[in-house]
């Protein structure tokens, strides 16, 4: 019996086409991304530049969509056509992706700022209330997480998709710890690295957090949608 694999199912061909659309769609990723990138590296972190800092990653938003699209229709169908499908993603969820985007990024702008500020002062008040606010900030990280995908895959009033987020945040604590997991193993080698180091590994982070959450997509689809 012929035990040899027809051209494109051998192992070395998966691995090498997965290669590639990571590969390929980071790079469209990283461009959508080309002026927040340069800023972060002109730019020094501070309060004053906070303003252009925030302006610069409006584009992140839809792009970030638009991995989740790409990266959802990967785990289902193990195949995709990179190109073709990033930036559909992103042209057709743009608009609803901005309108759950600019809240979350304004309220994480703001957290963060009051974070500083309370660092700034190390009383124990402030103590206290860094650490509330680095709660926030976790809880609002677990949100994000669920939005994404959800509005690439779905097309919910924003209220519906900050619901649903919310409710599976705390619904599937398993699933959402995994990709408060993945993402804090994310930001150490981050630590260790480059600061930068998230825009070059945003594709495989995607579908590693598109595999976790893929039973909480599945079970919105079986609930509520038609």
């Amino acid at each position: 019996m012929d035990k040899r694999k027809e051209f494109g199912q051998g192992i070395f061909f998966v691995i090498s086409s997965y290669i590639y659309w990571f590969m390929l769609t980071n790079i469209y990723f990283i461009f959508c991304n080309i002026i927040f990138l340069f800023a972060f590296i002109t730019l020094e972190p501070v309060i004053s530049n906070i303003i252009i800092i925030f302006l610069t990653l409006i584009p992140t938003g839809p792009a970030i969509t638009a991995l989740c699209y790409v990266m959802d229709k990967l785990v289902r169908e193990k195949d995709i056509s990179p190109t073709k499908d990033f930036f559909y993603g992103y042209r057709i969820n743009f608009i609803d992706t901005l309108k759950v985007w600019l809240p979350l990024l304004a309220v994480i702008f703001i957290l963060i700022i009051d974070l500083q500020y309370f660092n700034q002062d190390s009383t124990k008040i402030n103590q206290i209330m860094a650490i509330v606010f680095l709660v926030a900030i976790g809880l609002l990280i677990c949100v994000f997480l669920y939005v994404f995908p959800i509005t690439a895959k779905y097309k919910f009033r924003i209220r519906d998709t900050y619901k649903l987020s919310i409710y599976y945040s705390f619904k599937k604590v398993k699933i959402a710890t995994g990709n408060i997991g993945i993402i804090i193993i994310a930001l150490f080698f981050t630590f260790i690295t480059t600061d930068i180091l998230l825009l070059f590994i945003a594709s495989i982070l995607s579908y590693l957090l598109t595999l976790n959450s893929r039973e909480v997509i599945d079970d919105i689809k079986m609930n509520y949608t038609k």
